[in-house]
């Protein structure tokens, strides 16, 4: 029999890739007293016509000349020395870095962290009292976890990971008699016995795929191998992890690993197309009859503020210029945003460029699903529908879409 063992994917030579988990955790930071700044770099160290330094060293000097008066002297002090600790760190650790880095720091609140991007990354920065997580919220999908086992009647290759970064990190190899008669057997007997060895490697598999599930959990199994070894196979998964099959890839036992990526891959985006026509689907049913859904930049806000989102679809090339409160973080259009005052809580509004962040933040806080549709023809679905919308959790009352 082989051996199974599992390899850390979340260490590359030190460094903390991000993970959805950590995105969660992230959502929930915040402090009281001592601002947190939010920084993402992307690092490009392929391009040698732009130093990410350059680019750091104008994000420090940004956020350093624009504090203002928004905070007091005390504050002030501990960002400016913050600001100095990132641009130590970058020049000390910037090249164990890949395409881009999340770092968060704020120093006084103890808080310091920093994850390697496992893609490219608009470069900024922010200073407040929470997280900004709206750019990672748009990495999502790249960080969902997806096992693929390939399966055989004798053996399965198991393979985990994220997008691109999927690696093999098991096999399993059972004996099974070979497909004829020895012994003086009955002929039916006999197979009856090899279909034994084959269930016992099956539930042996489906065993390993279970406990990875408990100790690494995953989104999405994709499954390999001929169509009846698949299909066999599938009735002997542990529900929670039926539950996560979403297709099968036709590759042999003896497939390479750029193979099982590149089938993986395709496998993914087929599902995220057909579940992201779903939802836009049901958005509209949902927003057309005045039911479990709505549209617009105004209803949608609405039904944050009442914690009704249960997946909200944005158009990524929407902003809306507005305000958020200081105080209960509430999102305000700039239509609606023309005082100086939270219409919710009295607190003081902060008016910005554009609200969106802060809308997913509200959402991605709140447990709701947040989905980018990427494909062009999706997009153009939901620009129909006003470029921003929201299935709810419940019914409301309201007046059907026109």
């Amino acid at each position: 029999m082989g051996g199974f063992s599992y390899q850390s994917l979340m260490h590359l030579g030190g460094v903390v890739v991000i993970t959805h988990a950590d995105i969660v955790d992230l959502g929930r930071l915040s402090t009281e007293r001592w601002p947190l700044i939010s920084l993402y770099l992307r690092i490009d160290k392929e391009r040698i016509d732009e130093d990410y330094a350059i680019r750091l060293k104008n994000l420090l000097r940004d956020a350093a000349d624009t504090l203002g008066d928004r905070f007091d002297h005390e504050q002030t002090e501990a960002i400016l020395a913050d600001l100095e600790r990132i641009r130590e760190f970058f020049q000390d650790s910037g090249d164990r870095y890949g395409r881009g880095v999340a770092l968060f720091s704020s120093s006084r609140a103890g808080i310091w962290r920093v994850y390697e991007i496992p893609r490219d990354i608009e470069s900024q920065i922010s200073i407040g009292f929470e997280a900004q997580i709206a750019p990672l919220i748009r990495l999502l999908e790249q960080l969902d976890a997806c096992c693929t086992c390939i399966v055989s009647r004798d053996r399965a290759r198991i393979f985990y990971g994220v997008t691109a970064e999927i690696s093999e990190i098991g096999e399993i190899l059972d004996e099974v008699p070979g497909q004829h008669e020895q012994g003086g057997w009955a002929q039916a007997r006999y197979e009856r016995h090899i279909e034994e060895h084959v269930r016992a490697h099956f539930k042996r598999v489906a065993d390993r795929l279970f406990q990875l599930w408990n100790e690494r959990p995953y989104r999405f199994l994709i499954l390999g191998g001929p169509e009846e070894v698949v299909q066999s196979f599938l009735d002997h998964l542990h529900p929670y992890v039926r539950d996560r099959y979403i297709g099968a890839i036709h590759l042999l036992m003896v497939a390479n690993i750029n193979e099982v990526r590149q089938e993986s891959n395709a496998v993914l985006a087929r599902w995220r197309q057909t579940e992201t026509q779903r939802l836009i689907e049901t958005l509209r049913d949902e927003a057309l009859s005045g039911d479990r859904g709505v549209v617009g930049i105004d209803k949608t806000i609405m039904a944050l503020q009442q914690g009704q989102v249960l997946t909200l679809l944005v158009d990524e090339s929407l902003h809306v210029p507005g305000a958020v409160c200081s105080r209960c973080h509430s999102v305000q259009p700039e239509t609606n945003a023309t005082g100086t005052e939270c219409v919710f809580c009295r607190g003081e509004l902060v008016h910005v460029e554009d609200v969106l962040p802060s809308i997913t933040t509200m959402a991605f806080r709140q447990d709701a699903a947040v989905i980018y549709p990427k494909v062009p023809e999706l997009q153009a679905q939901l620009r129909d529908l006003g470029r921003i919308g929201a299935v709810l959790r419940f019914n409301i009352p309201s007046e059907p879409v026109a």
